[in-house]
């Protein structure tokens, strides 16, 4: 293995890379982000910005 390739990134194969999240990471994100949709259709059902008074 040359210097030049562990500049490159040419020495990696498939089972040395990083696949990224795990489906555990996946769900609890996807779970997150559900609950945020939920509470913002909340917000914007009970009038999101808009003035409280003479409601």
């Amino acid at each position: 293995m040359g210097l030049r390739s562990l500049f490159t990134g040419g020495n990696k194969t498939a089972s040395t890379i990083t696949t990224g999240r795990t489906a555990k990471d996946r769900l609890r994100d996807s779970r997150n982000v559900r609950k945020a949709d939920a509470s913002t259709a909340a917000w914007l059902r009970a009038g999101g910005l808009a003035p409280r008074k003479g409601r």
